[in-house]
């Protein structure tokens, strides 16, 4: 009798909680920053302040968190042409974003430059509207400015400047991530200022 009373009590206590073996559970913030803001990533346009705001605040751990485990960087096809002799722009995953960025971040802060000069991420709106109320995936067109200080292709006197197509998907949580990351030469591009894939693939 003792046993039988231990076991419908321990098989009491399991269907008590299964809920929360299995019911999916709210994710946690990556590594979180109290200098950098986070924003729980619910729509496409989140997304793109956590880009932005982790890469001027250099945590690679949050600006991941920014990336599908599945990303991949696809670079401007004429700066493969024109600079894939001396740079490789080839089989750009996750992991080979994460080692570029994190050597831009490591540079950055031995550059000289202040605290808060060190890095800057900048995008505007295109003629290329947004989807409204996207579902599992969408298309996001944005014109960027970046600067990674000290650098001969991004630095403060040539920022680097293109068009970027973020492919982002939406994950069972409903959270959006970048799962590719195409990168393009502004429109009217003079060869003044470097693409992000140009200035970026220097650091591999």
């Amino acid at each position: 009798m003792k046993i039988l009373l231990i076991v419908l009590s321990v098989s009491t206590l399991l269907l008590a909680t299964s809920c929360s073996f299995f019911d999916p559970r709210d994710p946690q913030y990556p590594n979180p920053d109290d200098d950098i803001t986070w924003y729980q990533p619910y729509t496409p346009s989140t997304v793109l302040l956590n880009l932005s705001n982790t890469f001027e605040g250099r945590s690679i751990a949050m600006f991941m968190s920014c990336c599908d485990p599945s990303f991949q960087f696809l670079a401007d096809d004429v700066d493969i042409a024109e600079f894939g002799a001396s740079w490789d722009f080839s089989s750009w995953d996750y992991d080979v974003e994460q080692n570029t960025v994190l050597n831009i971040f490591a540079a950055v802060e031995g550059s000289g430059f202040p605290d808060d000069s060190l890095a800057s991420f900048s995008m505007s709106v295109t003629e290329i509207t947004d989807p409204v109320a996207p579902s599992d995936s969408v298309d996001i067109w944005r014109d960027y400015e970046i600067v990674a200080a000290g650098s001969d292709y991004c630095g403060w006197d040539n920022p680097a400047r293109g068009r970027v197509m973020f492919h982002m998907v939406e994950d069972i949580y409903g959270l959006w991530s970048i799962k590719k990351w195409y990168d393009y030469r502004p429109l009217g591009y003079t060869g003044e200022h470097y693409t992000w894939g140009v200035a970026k693939a220097t650091y591999r």
